[in-house]
Formats: structure tokens, C-alpha cells, sequence
């Protein structure tokens, strides 16, 4: 199978590998965070890019996009240019990972900072039409009651940025969607999107990743290939030696059946039904 990847001139902001370097613009990831949660976001640290977080040997691991924090919160971004399976319960997972990897042995839950998943999708996650979808846990009884308990799950859907009523987000999402920059913001964005896109670093960069990938695909299909060969071969080897055995039971039965052997030793000696030992 032939494998192709989209040439670095067309990438936009919202692939992957592209969308992982320009967050690395302290400036540009702190903006975007502030214009999608309409908060102002303290010194962050420096975003963490395919951050892994694996707590436990046996227990699943993840991969979060762009992980980061401020004093007071704890931030994963991811985008979604295809919705995955089980999105409500795999954001329910990166949650409680990321409070795990985020308080030490020995501290208090009070100390456990406010927490936000944030997927920016390409398609409607819910089909609600709707551009931010804002999930926090509230009492089913009382729909004014808060837990309180300091996390949220946000969704964004792009392609409905026209229904957006706060100028910079919409900008912003409509950047995401039509890769029209249409303020200052996403301007600036744009001109670091085109700017990476020149530079010889980042196109090696691309271009080794793509290759890697390549190669570890590869090398899967090979693995794949080769235990399939040696898989096949052993079934092979246990499907003759059952059409050995039940041949062979046959002539058994057939020589016993010329020799009037009556048909309950028969049957009893070669493990044939009734009906099979007829038909010889």
C-alpha cells in the first residue's frame, strides 16, 4: 500500500503538526485559550506538545495535544479534524489522568487546580448546530446547584462560527474553519502558519515525521504479515492432521463395517455417528 501525506505547502492550522508549533507561541497559545474560555490566563508554562501521561503500568495511557497551565488552571487542547469514537467518555478519562498526573503524594484535594478539556472539532460533535458546547457537573434536581468541583469539558464546532456572538471567538473559529483571517489575532496566526511553511527547519521536521511514521507503518505490516504467514502455516498444519485423523477413522470403520462388525463397536471405536458410518 502507498501512503501520502499532504505536502507541507498545504498545511494549515488546523493539522496536527502544525497546530502543535505555532502553539508553542507562548502569546498566540495563551490568546486562543483566553478567546475560547473568556478568561484571562496568568504566565503559563510553557505548553507540553504530545504530552504522554501513563499512572500506572497496566492502566491505559494518553496523549494530549497541547497540555498547559497557569497558576491557578490546567489546560489540554486538542484537535479534532475527524470526531473519535466515545468522544464524552474519552474526555471523562483524560480528566482523571490529568488530575492524577497534577497532584503530588501527600496533597489536598483543595490543591488540585481548576481543569478544562477543550476539543476543537472541524465537525458538530453533538448535531446540535451549536458553536460551544460547555459541559460542567450540576445538580439534576436543581439546575442552579454547581458541584463546584473546578472542572469543565468545552467543545467547539468551527463550521458554525456564525452563530458565535463574541467578535474574537467567532474570528477565531471561523479561521478554523474557512482559514479566512478576518482580525488582528488570526492574522497574526496565519503569518506564523505561512512563515513555518518557509522555514527549512520546520519542513525537515515535517518531512522526518512523515518518514518515521512511514516507517514504523511499515514495519507494522510487515510484523502483521509475517504473523499472519506462521499463523496460516500452523492452522494449516493442525487442519491436516484433523483430515489425517478423521481419514483414518474412516478406513477403520469401513474395514470393521466388511467385517460385520456390529455398529455400536463401530461407532464406539472410531468416534463416527451413525449417520457416517451408512454413507461408507
Amino acid at each position: 500500500m502507498e501512503y501520502t501525506h499532504k505536502p507541507v505547502e498545504e498545511l494549515s492550522f488546523t493539522d496536527d503538526f502544525m497546530f502543535g508549533t505555532i502553539m508553542k507561541n507562548k502569546m498566540i497559545c495563551k490568546g486562543i485559550i483566553e478567546r475560547l474560555l473568556h478568561i484571562k490566563v496568568g504566565k503559563i508554562e510553557y505548553p507540553s506538545l504530545q504530552k504522554t501521561i501513563t499512572p500506572f503500568y497496566e492502566s491505559k495511557g494518553i496523549r494530549l495535544d497541547v497540555y498547559v497551565s497557569d497558576p491557578d488552571r490546567i489546560f489540554d487542547i486538542e484537535i479534532q479534524t475527524s470526531l473519535p469514537p466515545s468522544l464524552p467518555k474519552r474526555t471523562r478519562y483524560y480528566q482523571s489522568l490529568m488530575d492524577v498526573d497534577n497532584l503530588l503524594q501527600g496533597q489536598s484535594y483543595a490543591e488540585l487546580k481548576e481543569s478544562y478539556v477543550i476539543f476543537i472539532c472541524t465537525q458538530d460533535p453533538f448535531g446540535k448546530g451549536l458553536p460551544v458546547y460547555e459541559f460542567r457537573n450540576i445538580c439534576t434536581a436543581d439546575g442552579t446547584l454547581f458541584l463546584d468541583d473546578k472542572s469543565a469539558k468545552v467543545f467547539y464546532n468551527v463550521d458554525a462560527y456564525g452563530k458565535e456572538d463574541e467578535p474574537e471567538l467567532s474570528a477565531l473559529l471561523e479561521y478554523l474553519c474557512e482559514r479566512r483571517a478576518t482580525s488582528g489575532f488570526t492574522q497574526r496566526i496565519d503569518a506564523l502558519v505561512e512563515k513555518a511553511k518557509r522555514n527549512e527547519k520546520f519542513r525537515s521536521w515535517y518531512m522526518s515525521l512523515n518518514i518515521r511514521e512511514d516507517d514504523l507503518r511499515m514495519a507494522g505490516e510487515k510484523i502483521g504479515f509475517e504473523r499472519g504467514v506462521v499463523a496460516g502455516i500452523r492452522k494449516g498444519r493442525r487442519d491436516g492432521i484433523a483430515a489425517g485423523s478423521y481419514q483414518a477413522k474412516r478406513e477403520t470403520a469401513k474395514l470393521m463395517a466388511e467385517r460385520k462388525y456390529p455398529l455400536s463397536e463401530i461407532r464406539l471405536m472410531t468416534g463416527l455417528s451413525e449417520a457416517e458410518i451408512k454413507k461408507l
